[in-house]
This record gives structure tokens, C-alpha cells and sequence, in this order.
């Protein structure tokens, strides 16, 4: 029996629309979870009925509903994240969001990561991102930690961090002593330009035997379906007609899914490289994910060339119920 417990934690609204997997991100967290705590923002697309039906098939699912702050992207979806987190009651959290798939080749090292690193506050897990079966992006996210009080989501919520008082505190250490004021800086700086590893102290980037699944689109008419819940939370009317529009396109022409992911694929390129981001060049033989690697729960959406949009599976809630 574990000497401590696992509390992971979710917040979602309208994924259902937006074709975030989120039901199979729920299932394949359960066997590392005690607890997993979901926040559901006032759906109006069928998301938080799914997840009533989900909590009463597994008891380890605790279903909330909040509404998210009006207070820019960024801000809501931290503030959102954040109200969750503090409800976590675990030894340990794991922040998970609702395209983000574990592989069941990990799930036992990820439940005894306490145990491997016991004097470890914080863990960086290895992610890939991907359009369906195309590689778009590898990253590490801190996403495990120990429940301390200076743990929570930072920036937009893509990763766990430090509370802005416990680095206040840091800061203000470094005023009567200038020794912890250059190390602070010498590793700030290293670690943007130069890190190298070493042999961790509070933080360990871990390796897992398969890395998580993180979905960009899982079906052709995701991104556009995304794109368009945005418009619609942020008022922007105009980007509404052309997603409403691009969408009802989609629904007359979707019969290629390779060539439409393939689409989606270099928009989110495009997009990322417009904001600043280095984006990997990765050649032909190296950029398509064998479905056979990935996760098994994933494995039939996947391979299905019929549908436009992600849908909910009915087995998925049998496949819940055993673990």
C-alpha cells in the first residue's frame, strides 16, 4: 500500500465541441490517480453530462461545476485551474488537461515517482504533441508536485509553477545576501540559454517509458470547431462568421482526413511561429506516429476515416468502470 495519495485534477468547458478527448484523458489517469478531481465551467454542449455519468461509474471522479472569470484568456484559464488545484487533498498533484492522453506503458512508474524521487518537489514529464498521428512538437511540462502551498498553475495554466509571494520571498532573501542573488540569476540565466541536467535538488525532468499523448486534433474539423468556441467566449463576431463558415465547408468535403490533418498541421505551425516559438523541422520518415504506438484507448478514433468530429464512445464508460 502507497504511503501517500495522488490527487490529479481537470478543468473543462464545452471540450466536447471543441473534439478534446477528454474522456479517454480522464480513463487513462485513473490507475495513477487516488482522487481526480474535475471542474467543469458550465458546459452547454453535453461535457458536464458525460462527466455526471463518468462520476457515477469510477468513485475516484469528483465532479464540480464553476463558472470560469471573464478576465482575458490567459488569466481565466489560470484563475479556473487554480480554484480546482487548492481543492486537492493528495500528497501529490498531477495536472492533467483534456487532450492529454497517458499511455499505459507509464502508468506504474508514474504512480511511484514518489517513491523514486522522495526528496523531489516537482516533476517535468516529457510530452508529445500531435495533429491525429503528425508530430508537431516534443516538450517537457511541470506537471507533478507535492501538494505545498506555494504550488500552483501559472501563465495560461500549461504548466505548475511557484506562487508569485514564494518568489517575492526568494527575491527578498537576495537582499542581505548578494551570494543567493547571483546564483539565482547565474541559473536563470543558464537555464534559458544552456541547461544542462545535472543532478536535480527540488526538480527532476523524468523520463518515462512512453511520453504523454497530447492532441492538437484528433479529427479534421477539431481545430475549426476549437477556433470557433473561442470566437464565441471572447465575442469576437467576426471570427465567428469564418469559423461558422470554414465549418460548414468541412461538413460537404470531409472525406480526406489525411490530406485535411495535414492542413491543420502547418496552420498550427504557422500560428506557433507567429507568436515567437522555435518550431521543429522534422524530415518525412520521422514525422508521422505509428497508430500502433500510441495509446490503446485512442487506437479507434485513430483509425476511424468516417467521422468529422470527435464523439463520445459508450465503451469508454465499461473501460472507466474497470479501472
Amino acid at each position: 500500500m502507497a504511503k501517500y495519495a495522488i490527487t490529479c485534477f481537470m478543468i473543462v468547458r464545452n471540450v466536447i465541441s471543441q473534439g478534446y478527448p477528454f474522456l479517454e484523458a480522464i480513463t487513462q489517469a485513473l490507475p495513477v490517480c487516488d482522487e481526480l478531481l474535475v471542474s467543469d465551467g458550465y458546459s452547454t454542449d453535453g461535457t458536464y453530462e458525460a462527466l455526471l455519468k463518468a462520476s457515477k461509474v469510477n468513485r475516484k471522479i469528483k465532479l464540480f461545476r464553476e463558472e470560469w472569470p471573464n478576465r482575458g484568456f490567459h488569466e481565466t484559464l489560470r484563475i479556473a485551474t487554480n480554484n480546482l488545484r487548492w481543492k486537492c487533498r493528495g500528497d501529490y498533484i498531477f495536472y492533467i488537461q483534456a487532450n492529454e492522453i497517458i499511455h499505459e506503458d507509464s502508468w506504474d512508474y508514474l504512480r511511484v515517482l514518489p517513491e523514486v524521487w522522495p526528496k523531489a518537489i516537482t516533476f517535468s514529464l516529457p510530452y508529445i504533441l500531435l495533429y491525429r498521428t503528425l508530430k508537431f512538437h516534443e516538450q517537457y511540462r511541470l506537471r507533478y508536485a507535492r501538494n505545498l502551498d506555494y504550488i500552483e498553475a501559472i501563465y495560461d495554466a500549461w504548466a505548475l509553477g511557484l506562487k508569485k509571494t514564494f518568489i517575492a520571498r526568494e527575491i527578498l532573501k537576495s537582499i542581505i545576501n548578494p551570494y543567493h542573488l547571483a546564483r539565482i540569476i547565474y541559473k536563470g540565466i543558464h537555464r534559458i540559454y544552456a541547461f544542462e541536467g545535472g543532478i536535480p535538488k527540488y526538480t527532476v525532468p523524468v523520463i518515462l517509458p512512453k511520453p504523454i499523448y497530447r492532441y492538437q486534433a484528433v479529427f479534421p474539423g477539431d481545430t475549426l470547431r476549437k477556433e470557433l468556441e473561442r470566437a464565441k467566449r471572447w465575442g469576437k463576431r467576426e471570427d465567428e462568421d469564418i469559423w461558422l463558415r470554414k465549418l460548414k465547408e468541412l461538413e460537404t468535403s470531409c472525406r480526406n482526413h489525411k490530406e485535411l490533418m495535414h492542413k491543420a498541421y502547418e496552420d498550427g505551425r504557422g500560428g506557433m511561429t507567429k507568436r515567437g516559438h522555435q518550431v521543429p523541422n522534422y524530415p518525412p520518415e520521422l514525422l508521422e506516429v505509428p497508430i500502433s504506438e500510441h495509446p490503446e484507448i485512442m487506437r479507434p478514433l485513430l483509425e476511424d476515416t468516417e467521422h468529422c468530429f470527435y464523439y463520445i464512445r459508450e465503451e469508454i464508460y465499461e473501460t472507466m468502470r474497470r479501472l
